[in-house]
């Protein structure tokens, strides 16, 4: 897409699976061009809701508001936020998705694009203390053991600004295959995303991930049945302050 431009890898630790990422960014198994359905419904409601082509109507006074997409893959919600006139940044740990993101930003004109988009252990964000006002993560934080995403929200809290709204969901173990209350974790094992890591939530376990960090302002769980299948998967989707 566009010119060629040099790549620049950030080392991080080895055992946050970075080549397993990488290899389902190659494999183009993670490809999603379109914005999540609760991401969409959580930045209209809490942020700014487009009411024309160009015209919008926001929560309260965002001039100035700076997005995190924590986890953003090749960039579908740091677009989505561009196209929302929202000053967007976005972090994964896969060089191959970042240099699409990179890439996909650049061609619809977006400025910054280095600074905005960068690959980097999510445990060390490049960037200073309250740096945002809104935070994002779709699929991430469930997506990594869960002492690497609780070091990853403690370092969260640190780049946001006090009071500060985050969005992110979990998967919850209310599916085919477990019990509501299942909270363990498993190496997936499917062609999508082989050899990642799954880490289930149930209350307990996400009140504890987010202790003294952020409070929990809503949440729930949804639950997507296959009726003709007989099978179904639930994420817990919440809303939190950072305190």
């Amino acid at each position: 897409m566009g010119h060629v431009h040099m790549r620049k890898t950030v080392s991080v630790p080895s055992n946050n699976q970075i080549d397993e990422w990488d290899n389902a960014y190659l494999n183009k198994d993670n490809f999603l061009f379109y914005p999540h359905e609760e991401v969409i419904r959580f930045v209209s409601r809490c942020i700014r809701k487009k009411t024309g082509k160009e015209s919008f109507v926001d929560a309260h006074d965002v001039s100035g508001a700076k997005i995190l997409d924590l986890g953003c893959g090749i960039g579908r919600h740091v677009i989505f936020c561009e196209d929302m006139k929202l000053d967007s940044y976005g972090i994964d740990l896969s060089i191959e998705a970042i240099n699409y993101a990179q890439d996909w930003l650049r061609s619809i004109g977006g400025s910054n694009v280095e600074k905005r988009l960068q690959q980097a252990d999510a445990r060390q964000l490049p960037w200073k203390d309250g740096f945002f006002d809104f935070a994002l993560s779709h699929g991430v934080l469930d997506s990594m053991p869960y002492d690497v995403a609780r070091s990853v929200v403690q370092d969260l809290q640190r780049v946001m600004s006090p009071g500060a709204l985050f969005y992110c969901d979990l998967i919850s173990g209310d599916d085919s295959d477990h019990y509501r209350e299942f909270s363990g974790e498993k190496i997936v094992e499917t062609q999508h995303e082989r050899g990642t890591m799954q880490c289930y939530f149930n209350m307990s376990k996400i009140e504890k991930l987010f202790k003294n960090l952020f409070s929990i302002e809503e949440c729930q769980l949804i639950r997507h049945e296959h009726v003709l299948k007989g099978t179904y998967h639930s994420r817990y989707c919440l809303i939190l302050r950072r305190l």
